[in-house]
């Protein structure tokens, strides 16, 4: 066999043969399983890659979200404030813009009042006048260096001077509990009627005449003889308040905006 083996190498090919499928056998599943190995982990590289791109991007994302609301803030709070200069009484008075820090009113309060801040060393002394591009707010009650206290339009014990707009009814504007305005000492022949605009009379030297306060929303006889019983809701929505304007008293100091030109 020996011999017959080596003039044929018959023998040797079937053992090459044979050794080399089951090398074949044995080598398939280790190749097979390195190959999905290798596979599993570049997956999970690019999956990892992916994961922290997608974190990357998420958060470029949020930057680019607080800052397109960063950017809406300042456009409406310029707004505001653009409102706030086309006042016509700052074409009489000099004023300043505020910003209101802290407020206090509701069943708790004692008063309804807001912070805002600026002091008496900004102007802002007891009295002074303050408004919004709609109409009155209140007055300061009282003021240190550098904040003060605004005493607002509703409060019970606030007192303002108007006249209705159309009719020209004179009367007195003071707050009330039930967060709307009541218009005292209105005759009882007067023809103020639901709607009216009711404006500042300038007549109290504190706000300057024209200012809008409230709308008349009722009118009924009153308890007394010579007088309506007069209500009112105010213009300016207090809950929402975000920068007011100080109206400062006349002085030598030139206006906010210039007096409008009269034709010649």
């Amino acid at each position: 066999m020996f011999t017959w083996n080596a003039r044929t190498g018959y023998l040797d090919t079937i053992a090459e043969r044979s050794g080399l499928e089951i090398v074949g056998y044995v080598l398939s599943p280790v190749v097979w399983l390195w190959d999905r190995c290798a596979g599993w982990w570049d997956s999970y590289l690019a999956l990892v890659d992916v994961a922290a791109e997608n974190a990357r991007l998420r958060a470029e994302l949020e930057q680019s979200r607080a800052s397109a609301l960063l950017a809406s803030e300042d456009r409406a709070e310029l707004q505001r404030l653009r409102d706030l200069l086309g006042l016509e009484a700052l074409r009489e008075r000099p004023a300043f813009a505020a910003r209101v820090i802290a407020k206090r009113f509701g069943p708790q309060a004692v008063l309804k009042t807001f912070t805002v801040n600026k002091g008496f060393l900004n102007g802002a002394t007891a009295g002074t006048p303050v408004v919004t591009r709609t109409g009155v707010v209140g007055r300061v009650l009282r003021a240190s260096p550098h904040t003060a206290t605004v005493l607002m339009l509703t409060d019970p014990g606030f007192r303002l001077a108007v006249i209705s707009n159309e009719s020209r009814t004179p009367g007195i504007i003071t707050g009330s509990a039930e967060r709307r305005l009541e218009v005292a000492y209105v005759a009882q022949n007067a023809r103020i009627a639901p709607g009216e605009m009711l404006i500042t009379s300038g007549a109290d030297g504190s706000f300057p005449k024209g200012i809008p306060v409230g709308v008349v929303t009722q009118v009924m006889p009153g308890n007394e003889i010579l007088f309506l019983q007069v209500h009112a809701r105010p213009l300016v929505d207090m809950d929402r308040l975000e920068e007011v304007l100080l109206l400062k008293e006349k002085s030598d100091a030139p206006p906010l905006l210039p007096p409008e030109s009269t034709p010649g």
